[in-house]
């Protein structure tokens, strides 16, 4: 027989009454958030006025204790991330120190809907209520959650708004040419009394010596250890430096004088977000905006050294540290004599040229290996003998590196072709809005010929302006190589670099422990020639001969590309 069903109700346990009798046990722990998003002076002075106001409506009533006052100041209500007083108000209400929340307004509290929503369901969650003083609501009202989504999706909106009128108005001044430069710590540049930027000519001394130190090879590491061992400061008054720094300092386009506006773009009004601005928004270059610190020609130099950097394998950086790297080979074997540790870790440790490596097929050749430092000084030698025997030798490479050496020329070359460039592109957009307001389709073939024809147009500019900037870092280098090269004639006690050494000495072959063939020429040598070179290096005659250290050595000299016998 089935047991009848029974329903037993417990009624809940009376609550215990506390005994306690203090007076701020009976009392709201009251507080106020106020926050304004300018700090023009009508903001704050309403700032002011909310914190005095609410400090003394909450001092005044008997039934609550003043918990304390939380204002953001200057601070955008889209986002709380910034906002440290909302946030430490926050933390106080989840640590149960809060029990109301006074504010003027929704759009006070948070503009953005979802952290309005969130944060207003936490509080009632924690029995914390919030009192819309403008809207007349308490967070704790069944049909708040509706109101604060309408009131916050207005909010929202209207910063919305207010965000994209900023961005108006900062275009507008972008337009023309109204720019705003921090100079705080700006290395380089101060502000005088009318707010307009002037060079500060000691920290302008450390921005030139970081261009002159990249246009002379160092890399941005070098360059921030080189400061750094000096105790050179940066523009934060500190000796701080990383390669990353000087990258920023070499790409920063306002030390020749321009600034570009409009780098990076914020992508979402709420979280305030930005990025690069790879073609989000227009960019405005204003051209001499203000004194250069760094002259064009050089800026424009060091960008194209960075690219052309930046796609150099790890062998040519490797070969462009030292002056013997990969033009010495071996006489017997005809193969390029590589870098070693010779008796590594021990104190006869030493830099060797040898043609046998674990990197390359082993083979029979019984030609020793050749000290490096002996021969970059013998390279030296023999350098000082071609002067001192013939100074016209010298004297024409030197002609040819400075022939056609006038950059101004070649700027001005680059900066029309890059108007031709902005020309056509306008062509294309104004033929791309014929079509556009074009009713028939028959001409859609007229169209795309022209269209092609200007893009191809664009890309022949574009090639020319890439050879123009090559051109002309290619004639500072040589300006370089020039000074480096008298420098060395004038201090026969200097050690050579690879600049100097390769203007005039192309190749050198090391015949054997006792002999060593320098090969000179006004250009480069073809690899492929050089070896039958190498092969019948006995056919040629030398031009110059000597001996240092118990080494014979001697020069030969190829005249032309047809790399004829010397009779």
């Amino acid at each position: 027989m089935q047991t009848q069903k029974r329903v037993t109700v417990i009624n809940p346990m009376p609550q215990q009454i506390s005994n306690q009798t203090d007076d701020l046990s009976k009392k709201k722990r009251v507080c106020a958030y106020a926050r304004v998003s300018t700090d023009q002076e009508d903001q704050i002075n309403s700032y002011n006025a909310q914190i005095q106001e609410y400090t003394k409506v909450i001092k005044e009533n008997p039934n609550w204790y003043f918990q304390g006052m939380y204002a953001d100041e200057g601070l955008s209500g889209t986002s709380i991330k910034n906002r440290v007083q909302f946030q430490q108000m926050i933390q106080d209400a989840r640590d149960g120190k809060i029990d109301l929340i006074l504010t003027k307004s929704i759009s006070r509290f948070a503009r953005n809907t979802v952290d309005s929503l969130t944060f207003v369901r936490e509080l009632r969650n924690l029995k914390v209520e919030i009192f819309f003083e403008k809207e007349n609501i308490y967070s704790s009202n069944p049909n708040v959650d509706f109101m604060l989504t309408i009131f916050s999706s207005i909010a929202q909106e209207e910063s919305r708004n207010i965000s994209e009128n900023i961005k108006w108005g900062f275009r507008k001044r972008y337009k023309e040419g109204i720019v705003h430069i921090n100079t705080k710590r700006f290395l380089g540049y101060d502000k005088d009394e009318k707010g307009q930027i002037i060079i500060n000519d000691e920290e302008a001394s450390i921005v030139k010596m970081i261009f002159n130190l990249y246009v002379s090879g160092l890399s941005t590491r070098e360059i921030a250890e080189h400061l750094t061992n000096n105790q050179i400061k940066n523009g934060r008054g500190e000796v701080s430096w990383k390669p990353a720094t000087i990258t920023t300092i070499l790409t920063n386009e306002k030390y020749s004088g321009d600034v570009i506006l409009q780098k990076r773009v914020t992508v979402d009004y709420l979280s305030h977000k930005s990025i690069v601005n790879t073609g989000q928004a227009p960019k405005y270059h204003i051209s001499n905006n203000h004194e250069a610190i760094i002259p064009k020609e050089i800026f424009m130099i060091v960008q194209n050294l960075k690219k052309e950097r930046s796609y150099e394998t790890s062998t040519t950086r490797y070969a462009s540290r030292f002056p013997l790297s990969g033009i010495v080979y071996c006489g017997k074997c005809h193969r390029k004599m590589i870098r070693q540790h010779y008796n590594p870790n021990t104190a006869y440790s030493r830099i060797v040229l040898s043609c046998k490596t674990r990197s390359k097929p082993t083979c029979d050749c019984d030609n020793p290996p050749i000290d490096n430092v002996l021969l970059e000084s013998m390279s030296a030698h023999v350098y000082h003998e071609i002067n001192s025997a013939n100074p016209d030798t010298i004297n024409e490479i030197l002609d040819i590196l400075e022939t056609n050496l006038s950059i101004p020329q070649v700027m001005e070359d680059i900066e029309n072709t890059k108007m031709k460039i902005i020309q056509t592109e306008n062509e294309i957009k104004a033929l791309i809005q014929l079509r556009i307001s074009s009713t028939t389709k028959d001409d859609d073939k007229y169209y795309q010929i022209m269209f092609d024809e200007k893009k191809a147009a664009i890309k022949a500019l574009n090639i020319k302006v890439q050879q123009l900037e090559s051109g002309m870092m290619e004639k500072h280098l040589n300006r370089e190589r020039i000074a480096h090269i008298k420098s060395f004639l004038e201090d026969k006690s200097a050690a050579i670099n690879r600049d100097t050494l390769t203007a005039l000495i192309k190749k050198i072959i090391v015949m054997s422990k006792n002999e060593v063939i320098f090969i000179m020429s006004n250009s480069d040598i073809d690899e492929t020639i050089f070896l039958n070179i190498v092969k019948s290096i006995n056919n040629y005659y030398p031009v110059l001969t000597g001996q240092l250290n118990d080494i014979e050595w001697k020069l030969i000299e190829i005249e032309d590309e047809s790399w004829t016998l010397e009779k």
